[in-house]
């Protein structure tokens, strides 16, 4: 296993002094982006990702993070309602070799380093995105070749001004959140390996492909940030005092939400999951893998789409919470994050799974009407993007037309080398 630079491990000489701030840059091991196996994923080789989980460097912050992040995403608990548990467990979702495409990576393509692989596919991830907007600036329309990816709001500053109230109210969470604030400030790279059954030896390339989703979604949320440029709630109010430091770009959109809800959409579609909630039958299969029947998963209270979607909303209002973001902000991200994510699986121009197709994956979500009011536009707890209340009824609903072919021929050779990591998994 090839191991990304470590410079997170400079940040541990903060440790001596749990409170040594000068240490938490290395703690997060953002200059190791290289990552674990050559993955770019920020943090996945620093001291919140994979050498805390593995226990190389026991942390018992990750470790209290997972517990209770856990506990919320199992029993669906948040702000506003929590879910009866119910003991109707899924095994984890596998591909067989007949749901990956009969496709031969270029060895030029597999042979790469993963810095030039990860900016080839960038240019592919950009090159045809537009964005279009109202005369007053207020609505931004994210569009690929004419296809409207998603249209986002920006309520009047009333609303924000509404939702400091909100901010504050959530502030009485901080002490029983600090472990997941602290360690979801970088990509929740230990949570989404409980979930998903992520392994830095044996996923190297889904590792490749989500660090490169993830710079993508961020690149794209930055965009709406600087258009709309909401100030944050410490800059409207003395009160809200954020426990961790407040980044130095606009509220608005949030672009955790906008990462977490991304990575909560493209494993399931990577995977070919059938708790996705827009998947068809599902063939089951007995231990030699034969079909003994069709069951239909999609949805399921503990299928794994589910479970990522809570951690998302968990992530997003953890932000809130931090007293970073107003609630308003995650639900836009939300939109943003999950309609990017199956616009980078349908450029691949292969499909989840017999069972999930492209066709069947809508798009074109709008976040938020101008009719916003302030103190009702709150997250949903156990909800789907399309389910959401703040994004409207039925926005999101246009089909992908077939993917163009060579679009982005780089992308698509990563895409087929992560989705064979995942074969009988």
């Amino acid at each position: 296993m090839t191991m990304g630079p470590m410079s997170g491990g400079a940040g541990t000489a903060g440790t001596a002094g749990t409170a040594g701030t000068a240490g938490t840059a290395g703690t997060a091991g953002t200059a190791g982006t290289a990552g674990t196996a050559g993955a770019p994923v920020v943090g996945l080789d620093g001291m919140l990702g994979y050498p805390a989980y593995s226990g190389a460097f026991p942390s018992p912050m990750v470790t209290n993070a997972l517990i209770t992040t856990r506990e919320a995403a199992i029993a669906g608990k948040a702000v506003w309602s929590i879910h009866e548990a119910k003991q109707n467990l899924l095994r984890q979702p596998f591909l067989p070799p007949s749901a990956i495409v009969d496709w031969m990576p270029r060895s030029k393509v597999a042979g790469l380093q993963t810095s030039v692989r990860s900016a080839l596919i960038e240019m592919e991830l950009l090159k045809n995105l537009s964005y279009a907007y109202d005369a007053k600036g207020k609505n931004v329309e994210l569009t690929a070749g004419g296809i409207s990816l998603v249209k986002v709001h920006c309520p009047d500053k009333t609303v924000f001004d509404k939702q400091l109230s909100l901010v504050e109210s959530f502030s009485a969470l901080r002490a029983e959140r600090t472990a997941e604030i602290l360690t979801q400030v970088v990509p929740q790279t230990s949570h989404w390996s409980s979930i998903a059954a992520l392994s830095p030896d044996r996923h190297r390339y889904t590792w490749e492909l989500i660090g490169i989703g993830l710079r993508f979604a961020m690149m794209i949320v930055m965009r709406f940030k600087y258009d709309f440029n909401v100030k944050r709630a410490w800059q409207r109010s003395a009160v809200i005092q954020p426990m961790i430091l407040t980044p130095g770009h606009a509220a608005y959109p949030s672009g955790h939400a906008t990462e977490a809800a991304f990575v909560a959409e493209f494993l399931p579609l990577l995977m070919g999951d059938p708790s996705h909630p827009f998947s068809n039958e599902y063939p089951s299969r007995d231990d030699d893998n034969i079909i003994i029947g069709m069951e239909k998963h999609a949805g399921e209270e503990y299928g794994m789409a589910r479970q990522l979607n809570r951690l998302a909303l968990r992530v997003a209002e953890n932000r809130v919470v931090a007293g970073l973001h107003y609630p308003i902000d995650t639900i836009a991200g939300q939109a943003l994050g999950c309609m990017l994510a199956r616009y980078m699986v349908w450029l691949t121009g292969d499909q989840p799974a017999p069972w999930l197709q492209m066709k069947a994956l809508p798009v074109g979500a709008i976040a938020f009407s101008s009719a916003v009011t302030g103190h009702d536009d709150r997250p949903g707890s156990d909800s789907f993007v399309h389910e959401q209340h703040g994004i409207e009824k039925d926005s999101v609903k246009q089909p992908l037309p077939a993917a163009p072919k060579n679009e982005a021929i780089v992308l698509r050779d990563l895409w087929v080398l992560a989705r064979r990591e995942w074969v009988n998994s």
